[in-house]
């Protein structure tokens, strides 16, 4: 995988620069020199969450920047000659831009209290690492925690508060690998895989992980939760039974834990549930204005 990589990385340079570039550009890949120093970065400390999530480019701010500068670079290659001059940009707001998620509501309610304690905070899904860091200034003394299914080479950034890892999160023997050695967190952002199994099995795995007054969110499940209401609802309209393993929407569940009701599942079985239920001092599921923007939060209680 890392090898295609390379290879795709060469040919891609090579079509717009010489070829001693080229390599230095690949070295600095293979001794990942070439990642994002977020300890040298100088960013504006007043600077909002929204507006993080603007400059690094994650859809969870009202704007999504990495999206805008992929639209950018694909109209002109030489506008930008890197990610880190994308960031660098003098003004956020001299650009057009996609609509985002617009957690940032949302998460300013829940940690506007708490930015400046120290932290561990685990993102499961970081992709190229921009939610990541957003929140690294955010936090500004926290310890942030990732991981994704992908190799570290596509995580843009680094940092000694910063600690990436690659695991599936649907191998359970790796994720107890790495709880086991990290676990403990006081704050869990999942934007992994959008889909019902990888949901569930999260929460299986990771929410006992939390600490007590932690918060678990759950980003993204309405696409997913739409999908299974359609093919559901037109079998029941003609009497129909639908041969899925995942029947129940990840909005029902979340009720089903506010309300301590339980239901059969196939990986959120009873004696997880009643974990859930016994730990779970509040639960909040919040849409927003963006079609699928959705937000499932649970808080652990404190003892």
């Amino acid at each position: 995988m890392r090898i295609r990589y390379f290879i795709k990385r060469f040919f891609f340079h090579l079509k717009n620069e010489n070829i001693l570039v080229v390599f230095k550009k690949i070295l600095k890949t293979i001794f990942e020199s070439n990642k994002i120093n977020l300890d040298q970065l100088h960013v504006d400390e007043n600077i909002s969450l929204d507006d993080l999530f603007i400059k690094f480019g994650s859809d969870k701010g009202s704007l999504d920047g990495k999206k805008t500068y992929s639209y950018i670079k694909l109209k002109d290659k030489n506008k930008f000659s890197n990610y880190l001059e994308w960031i660098n940009r003098a003004n956020l707001k001299d650009f057009d831009y996609q609509l985002g998620h617009n957690f940032t509501p949302v998460y300013e309610k829940y940690f506007s209290k708490i930015r400046f304690k120290k932290l561990k905070i685990l993102e499961i899904g970081s992709a190229n690492g921009h939610a990541v860091a957003s929140f690294f200034y955010y936090f500004k003394n926290s310890k942030i925690f990732t991981i994704d299914i992908k190799k570290s080479f596509n995580f843009f950034y680094r940092s000694k508060r910063i600690f990436f890892e690659t695991v599936d999160c649907m191998n359970d023997l790796k994720v107890d690998k790495f709880l086991n050695k990290h676990g403990g967190f006081d704050i869990i952002i999942d934007d992994s895989d959008h889909t019902h199994p990888t949901f569930v099995n999260n929460i299986k795995n990771f929410y006992p992980a939390l600490n007590p007054g932690g918060f678990y969110f759950l980003e993204d499940f309405k696409y997913a939760d739409q999908d299974l209401l359609t093919i559901r609802n037109y079998n029941e309209k003609f009497g129909r039974k639908i041969m899925m393993q995942f029947t129940i929407t990840m909005d029902e569940i979340f009720r089903n834990i506010e309300n301590k009701k339980l239901f059969d599942h196939s990986i959120l079985k009873k004696p997880i549930l009643n974990y859930i239920f016994e730990k779970t001092e509040q639960v909040h599921v919040h849409y927003g204005e963006h079609p699928l923007s959705s937000l499932g939060i649970l808080k652990k209680k404190d003892n």
